[in-house]
């Protein structure tokens, strides 16, 4: 049988091969590490745990201080609406593009006058001011101003009628009516068209009316 380590023990023996003594920080056997303890608490058993750890030093360098980040709830209905009253606040956005701006058109052609009549092009010779009259009372008073513009000659009047903010539901009982009331037999032989009024002169809380010639 080959036993090629059977010389080597004879050199040692024979003092030819001296073998350095084995340090014992050298030794592969270790002695095994020190259990954990089982019955400390978290903390205890964490700092048990990590008593040999040594800090590298970067972690020594203090971190800089934030503020807590602070977050809202966001309505977006709330943004939306506050959006759309900067943006006509700001005068950036035309009467006949909001809810509020009516017109008609009592003569078969009086659609040709709407875009110039909207936008101010005839001048308002007299104006009326319905606030504060019950509906029976409006009518009369706004037929009377009607006739009364028409034998003055006029082409252009303003009817002021309000936006119904104190009323009921906030709803304007006589803008509904005045559009019904422009477009009987009465008062059609005598007008030709209607526009709500720029804001200027009251937005959607008047109206422009062209008188025929």
């Amino acid at each position: 049988m080959n036993k090629p380590f059977a010389v080597l023990e004879e050199w040692v023996r024979d003092g030819r091969v001296r073998l350095t003594p084995i340090r014992e920080e050298d030794s592969p056997h270790q002695p095994p590490a020190e259990l954990l303890p089982n019955d400390l608490p978290d903390e205890q058993l964490f700092e048990f745990a990590m008593k040999d750890v040594k800090s590298l030093g970067w972690s020594n360098v203090p971190l800089l201080a934030r503020e807590p980040m602070k977050i809202e709830g966001q309505d977006e209905e709330q943004d939306a609406l506050r959006a759309l009253e900067e943006f006509v606040r700001r005068g950036n956005i035309e009467i006949e593009h909001t809810a509020e701006y009516i017109e008609g058109s009592v003569h078969p052609y009086g659609h040709i006058y709407l875009s110039d009549l909207r936008s101010g092009r005839f001048s308002v010779q007299a104006h009326v001011d319905l606030h504060g009259f019950d509906l029976n009372d409006a009518r009369i008073v706004m037929e009377d101003f009607v006739l009364k513009s028409k034998r003055e000659g006029f082409a252009c009047i303003r009817i002021v009628h309000g936006r119904g903010r104190h009323s009921l539901k906030h709803h304007s009982v006589l803008k509904e009516n005045i559009q019904k009331w422009l477009c009987t037999r009465r008062m059609s032989r005598h007008v030709i068209a209607y526009t709500s009024a720029r804001r200027c002169d009251g937005g959607g809380g008047a109206v422009y009316v062209l008188l025929r010639g």
